[in-house]
């Protein structure tokens, strides 16, 4: 009699149930088959596992199996505590399969119990074996206070052996569907079972607090199933007492499951309200917007109790929620409660409440206007011209893709892999199969007029490609947005035709004002498709594409929100999402406040939520709401009553909006505020606002009064964040009129600085500094500055970099060996070159990179970088360029070292942020640098051009190129010589290297100085033709066009540009841009043509830099000849590269983007890179995988990025074979994934006719042609 018999000796025959334990014989070789795994770790194991789960004996199993544990047991048995991911054991693929198999033997036990009757005996002993055999080694525990042995219990059946695809899919491990025995009812009985409180099976399904948010979804089969709601009304002292008992994660899910059910919510309501006003952030937003489906004279009622006996917290929420409702009912509750609420928190609360109601009565007085008409879309039928394109496009790919899977077969031949690739070729045969008929399909699908067998029939992803092909079909005269809806209906079901590169395309070509969100909801309409996606087009933000709000007029948006105001209520979240069919898809609250921000003026229903936002805590969504907020006429009365907030963040926040405003009428009110602040930072607000609307606060900025504040300030305890900066270093400082600083003010401005957490500063710290001579601002922004940096960047010493070494690069060395011998065949290749490295080259890896972490950061201080705005321009440049080479990767800190020396309006500064602006490698930092020029330039009512021209620095040069430098009571002179170098000269005029040593009788302050300045002057001259050099290049390629009084103001008399450009060619135009003639400037100040001759410019030209592709022939080397006869180096060549001979439109009519002339000239990946680098050409952000196949050179002032296409390399970067492929020019402004191509006829000429120059400079450093370039290349 075999094992298995013997144990169920008791069950009857065929699959009835045993007497003893519930189990049918099934049931038991499941079981049984489950537990087989086991004898890796035991001989006797199985039998044992089997015998205790079937009738109970053999207990010793649970000690033999942790005696085991070195064998791995929770593995055999495939982790079962898990709650991420399938499983799964790279390094042990036997186990792993055993594993496996474990799973799906108890996944079908799982799915056999009776609902009727659970065997619970058995299902205690399999929790008990499954923690005895895993140890807690692959347990993740949700956090419900129930015993080990559930847990396994419950992570085994509701996830972990739904093992297929990763059981990620919640629809894979639907419980209803494939273990309908498995819920709350059941994990109720199995803890009475075993003597516990059955109520605990509420917390075991919605517990949440010991798990990743991520990974929160994992139970959800538990929580969404009806048995819970069935449940909790049969225990409903348990379910009232339940939110007590939850962390807030389980909170958030208790309010997510009544809330989706609408006859849950109303059995209860009370609890529900409760959570919507609950402690938590996180809860509250969950739990709000289905507070509609309360009705509003029960929410009134619960709130106004709330609001009555709650504590503090639900008091002041309850205050919140009543003031979201409308009518005079919420305002009586307010009014009654204000009279006996003692709290001042909740007196604030309520008083905000009230305003907001009051707000919202005023704005129901306010209209909209009538919004313009518009024009629904025409819809023309495409006929048969549209069918016999798309077949050219078919058979046009066809040949294409025969080409490239004959390519394909080649490199598997050629390739010493053993892995052979298909995709090229799947895809031809998926293309053989398309016909003509899949053509007219196609055709009356776009028309309308297809059938849902047709509709299904072009869910194809070739015939996509044939409809997309060259964007043929688009182009066509007849196709229009009737057309590209449908298609996308069935092209791209799974998202919003919003975010569809083709549509932007017919975008693009539309008059400007043309289209209107309601047309397009009546299309989709129309076309019987929702409208949903209109509404996403504002409110829901894609990456970072950019929302119908960005790109169509606001009178032809917010007309559409006005007709279904419902979306704005539900991207509020005054409202849960309704269930939709189709994707599912949250809209975005910040998207939402900018589509406000375009209505004329805010609707009653929205103003009191905008409101809350807008001086809300968060900081998040505050700017938007303020801004939505901004066109209402009294908004400035209802945000002095927050002055009274008890809330630092709110009142701060509330100073800053006035100012901001500009509401004047605030003064009185700010400053009977600020007699009775104590916060400092709540008062730098105040005197920050005070100042801004005008008031004088000179009386308050007295030395005696800030000594007091600073000592008061001081005596509190500092920032813990603040340690590392030495406040003993700072400088000693003077007045502007000379009287020394007080040290303890100029301390005590570095920790409110600090405290404020605004790198760019704020007027009341600009207004401290301005306090300050200039020697002080200078010597307080360089230390805290170099501070900043040098706590920053420090790094482990060398000592710490071997020790590290020492401890870890055997072990690397080892998994280095053990992961190529491990791998298959075909995957050796990716595990050689580490397998290759001597221990000796591990251990230096692990040194290095001990030595390049970062012991710390200084980003949580970057408030303190508000005191660096006046630090020497030629300081900030040297360190700021040194850490931007060095620690590059740190983009916050750049970011935040470029606000604070921002404000500064240093020159040399400025210069610096205008070539960032241009080019950097991080495009954060570029957007940061083009905003903070923004900025400089919006203060002075300038343009970008002009503020570069305005702002050139003189590195100390007079009018007349001179620096006179005063050497105790001699006269040096530096002026610049012909190569543009300093060159120092004595005195009597002759020319000298260095300055001398002083004399015994000379002034040691002024030797001092003058060598300070001396330094200084050479450090900024070399800045300045850098940058000024690189400026003149750019406006040269995006044709930048120079008013004449400016041109001979801001460049022809400056020492230093004036210099420069006299090495360059200028042409004259007139009022419509055509050439004049050309000249040169000249040392003597005139302006010469290549024949010597002087040049008058007519009182109307405009200038700008010339070049060979704007002049003909003749004057090019003719100009090419000046040079060479006055023995002039030019700034950089003007008159020698020329435009590419290629056409704009091709054969078919489309236009051309790209240039491919020097395809396939090879090299290697390192003499690519260097050319690029030496052309000024930056690696383009890597993909997925860390591949990148550009190198970019992009120029902002013309929105264009010149794109040149190689073969591509990995990062970290490999030297390994590489082609050059193709010139190509993006449009910057293009945002998400739209296609960028610009088409070179929309390249300004000059910069089309510099990037072909570099393309052939690139192709020169490569070895040639190979006409069998694909089949040499790794990728």
């Amino acid at each position: 009699m075999g094992f298995l018999d013997k144990i169920l000796g008791a069950v009857t025959g065929g699959a009835g149930p045993a007497a003893a334990n519930g189990l049918t014989r099934e049931q038991a070789q499941l079981l049984k088959q489950a537990f087989e795994a086991l004898e890796k770790a035991g001989k006797e194991l199985p039998d044992k596992a089997a015998a205790f789960l079937v009738d109970g004996t053999q207990e010793t199993v649970l000690l033999d199996l942790q005696a085991a544990r070195s064998f791995e047991p929770g593995q055999l048995l495939g982790a079962p505590g898990r709650l991420r991911w399938g499983y799964s054991n790279y390094q042990n693929k036997p186990l792993e399969k055993i594993g496996n198999q474990s799973l799906e033997q108890r996944g079908r036990f799982y799915a056999s119990v009776n609902a009727g009757a659970p065997p619970l005996d058995v299902l205690v002993r399999l929790g008990k074996l499954l923690a005895a055999a895993d140890g807690g080694q692959s347990l993740e525990h949700p956090g419900a206070p129930v015993p080990e042995w559930l847990q396994y219990l419950v992570n085994d059946a509701v996830f972990a052996s739904f093992n297929k695809s990763g059981s990620s899919n919640a629809a894979d491990r639907d419980l209803a569907k494939h273990r309908p025995a498995w819920n709350v009812h059941l994990i109720a009985a199995l803890l009475a079972h075993e003597g516990l409180d059955p109520h605990l099976a509420l917390q075991e399904v919605f517990e949440r607090k010991g798990l990743d948010s991520w990974y929160h979804d994992r139970l959800d089969g538990l929580v969404d199933a009806p048995a819970v709601a069935d449940y909790m009304r049969s225990q409903r002292e348990a379910s009232e007492a339940l939110p007590a008992k939850l962390s807030a994660a389980g909170r958030v899910l208790l309010a997510r499951r009544i809330g989706k059910d609408k006859a849950l919510l109303n059995d209860f309501a009370p609890l529900f309200v409760r959570l919507a006003i609950d402690g938590s952030k996180t809860v509250r937003a969950e739990a709000t917007p289905h507070l509609e489906g309360i009705a509003e004279a029960q929410r009134l009622e619960l709130l106004g109790q709330l609001l009555k006996d709650g504590d503090t917290t639900q008091r002041t929420q309850a205050a919140e929620l009543l003031a979201r409702l409308p009518g005079d009912a919420a305002r009586a509750l307010l009014d009654a409660a204000a009279g006996t609420e003692t709290s001042k928190a909740v007196q604030q609360a309520i008083r905000s409440a009230m305003s907001r109601l009051d707000a919202a009565g005023d704005a129901g007085e306010l209209e909209l206007p009538e919004p313009p008409a518009w024009q629904p879309f025409e819809d023309i039928p495409l006929g048969e011209e549209a069918v016999q394109l798309l077949i050219a496009n078919r058979l046009e790919l066809l040949e294409k893709n025969r080409l490239a899977a004959e390519a394909e077969i080649e490199e598997n031949k050629a390739s010493k892999q053993t892995y052979r690739y298909k995709w090229r070729q799947d895809n031809y045969a998926a293309h053989k199969k398309l016909t003509d008929e899949d053509m007219r399909v196609a055709v009356r699908v776009l028309n309308g007029q297809g059938s849902k067998h047709d509709q299904n029939r072009v869910k194809n992803g070739q015939l996509h490609q044939v409809v997309g092909f060259g964007n043929r079909l688009q182009s066509m005269p007849g196709f229009g947005m009737p057309h590209l809806i449908r298609w996308l209906a069935v092209s791209r079901h799974w998202s919003s035709f919003w975010f569809d590169d083709g549509f932007h395309k017919w975008l693009g070509r539309q008059p400007v004002g043309s289209v209107d969100l309601r047309a397009l909801a009546e299309l989709l309409q129309r076309s019987g498709m929702p409208i949903d996606d209109v509404a996403h087009t504002a409110l829901y933000q894609y990456w970072n594409q950019p929302t119908a709000v960005e790109v169509l007029p606001a009178d032809r948006v917010w007309p559409f929100f006005a007709e279904h105001p419902e979306y704005i209520d539900e991207g509020l979240g005054l409202v849960a999402p309704p269930k939709r069919e189709g994707r599912q898809t949250q809209l975005d609250l910040n998207a939402t406040l900018r589509t406000l921000a375009i209505f004329p003026t805010v609707q009653a229903r929205w103003l009191p939520r905008v409101m809350e936002l807008a001086l809300g805590e968060g900081k998040t969504h505050r700017a938007a709401a303020q801004k939505a907020l901004s066109m209402l006429p009294d908004i400035g009365r209802r945000v002095v009553e927050s002055l009274g907030s008890t809330k630092s963040e709110v009142r701060i926040e509330a100073a800053n909006w006035l100012a901001e405003l500009k509401y004047a009428d605030a003064v009185p009110a700010i400053t009977k505020a600020l007699e009775k602040e104590t916060r400092e930072t709540v008062r730098a607000a105040y005197l920050t606002a005070l100042e801004a609307l005008g008031d004088d606060i000179s009386a308050r900025l007295a030395p005696a009064i800030l000594l007091a504040e600073a000592k008061k300030g001081l005596k509190a305890k500092p920032p813990a964040g603040l340690a590392w900066f030495s406040l003993e270093a700072l400088p000693a400082c003077k007045w502007l009129d000379g009287s020394p600083v007080e040290p303890e003010i100029v301390r005590w401005w570095v920790v409110l600085a600090c405290k404020l957490k605004e790198p760019g500063g704020n007027a009341l710290l600009t207004r401290y500094l301005g306090l300050l001579d200039a020697a002080s601002r200078q010597a307080v922004g360089s230390l805290v500055l170099r501070q900043f940096i040098a706590h920053d960047t420090r790094h482990p010493t060398l000592d710490e970099g071997i020790a590290h070494a020492n401890a870890n690069a055997p072990q690397r060395y080892q998994g280095n060996q053990q992961r190529y011998q491990n791998a298959k065949a075909e995957h050796k290749q990716y595990y050689e070159a580490d397998f290759q490295k001597t221990q000796d080259q591990v251990f230096e890896e692990c040194k290095r990179e001990k030595m390049s972490e970062y012991l710390g950061s200084a980003i949580g201080e970057k408030g303190i970088l508000a005191l660096t705005a006046h630090t020497p321009g030629h300081e900030v440049v040297t360190l700021l360029q040194q850490y931007m080479r060095d620690h590059y990767q740190r983009r916050s800190q750049i970011e935040a070292m470029l606000e604070g020396v921002a404000p500064g309006n240093d020159p040399v500064v400025i210069q610096l942020l205008l070539g960032l602006s241009r080019r950097y490698r991080t495009a954060s930092v570029q957007e940061k640098a083009r905003a903070l020029v923004q900025q400089i330039a919006d203060r002075n009512s300038w343009t970008q051009d002009q503020l570069a021209d305005r702002t050139i620095p003189t590195a100390g040069l007079d009018d007349t190129g001179k620096l006179e430098l005063a050497y105790g009571d001699r006269i040096f002179t530096m002026v610049l010589d012909a190569a543009m170098k300093p060159e120092l000269r004595n005195p009597e005029g002759k020319i000298v290297k260095a300055l001398p040593e002083p004399r015994q009788n000379d002034d040691p302050a002024l030797i001092k100085d003058a060598k300070a300045q001396f330094s200084a002057s050479k450090k900024e001259l070399k800045q300045v033709i850098d940058l000024q050099t690189a400026r003149l290049f750019e406006a040269m390629c995006t044709g930048r066009v120079w008013p004449q009084a400016e041109w001979r103001e801001y460049l022809h008399r400056h020492p230093i540009a004036g210099r420069l450009i006299q090495r360059l060619v200028w042409l004259e135009l007139d009022a419509e841009g055509a050439v004049r003639g050309s000249f040169r400037p000249t040392e003597d100040g005139s302006l010469i043509d290549t024949q010597d001759d002087e040049v008058e410019l007519a009182a109307d030209s405009q200038l700008r830099l010339g070049h060979a592709s704007l002049v003909d022939e003749a004057t090019a080397a003719a100009w090419n000849k000046h040079f060479k006869d006055y023995k002039l180096v030019p700034l950089f060549a003007q008159m020698t590269r020329k435009p590419p001979a290629v056409a704009f439109i091709d054969d078919k009519g489309q236009p051309v983007s790209e240039i491919n002339d020097r395809l396939g000239w090879i090299s290697d990946t390192f003499t690519l890179r260097g050319s690029f680098a030496k052309l000024g050409y930056q690696r383009a952000q890597a993909e997925d995988g860390g591949f990148f196949y550009q190198y970019t050179k992009e120029f902002s002032s013309a929105g264009v990025r010149v794109a040149i296409e190689f073969s591509g390399n990995t990062l970290p970067e490999e030297n390994v074979p590489a082609a050059l492929k193709t010139l190509g020019f993006e449009d910057m402004k293009t945002r998400g994934y739209s296609d960028r191509a610009l088409p070179l006829s929309s390249v300004p000429p000059v910069l089309l006719a510099e990037a072909y120059a570099d393309y052939l400079a690139i192709a020169q450093a490569c070895a040639g042609f190979d006409a069998g370039w694909e089949k040499k290349m790794p990728w």
